[in-house]
């Protein structure tokens, strides 16, 4: 991890459109991954997104495909720790979804100060946490070159 690089926890709707290449989606969330094997950004993850998205891969690709894809990734991304005080915090947030609550909370807890989705209308307003559609997020990395935040 690069000091001042930018540093983006993804949501689960963004690492699926990658994985499984739904469309229209699809460019944007390879493009977000393209920026990180660049070393333009450090993508980050909850850990309990990987058991979300293996259930989803699942249910479309065998057990070892599924397996293969979570492997891609854990070599690929960081993973934000899910502890207690991402539950708590997550309760704090009062999101409607829990899942949501707890992909902010995971940022938060973690210091990462980006979360990208495609459902930015569903995280609100949370203080310390820009929440960033992915074209937005993309936009951010090209119009800051030294890869500061």
């Amino acid at each position: 991890m690069v000091p001042g690089k930018p540093r983006y926890l993804l949501d689960i709707n963004i690492v699926l459109d990658y994985l499984l290449g739904r469309e229209p989606w699809h460019p944007l969330a390879k493009a977000l991954f393209t920026a990180e094997s660049q070393e333009r950004v450090d993508l980050f993850v909850a850990a309990n997104t990987l058991a979300t998205l293996h259930l989803f891969i699942r249910k479309r690709d065998s057990r070892k495909k599924a397996l293969a894809k979570i492997g891609i990734l854990l070599s690929r991304l960081r993973i934000a720790d899910v502890t207690a005080a991402v539950l708590a915090r997550a309760v704090r947030l009062e999101l409607d979804d829990f899942e949501d609550g707890i992909q902010a909370g995971a940022a938060l807890e973690a210091g990462i100060p980006v979360l990208v989705t495609r459902n930015t209308k569903d995280f609100g307003r949370i203080e310390a946490l820009q929440v960033l559609a992915p074209e937005v997020a993309l936009a951010a990395l090209s119009f800051n070159p030294r890869g500061t935040q």
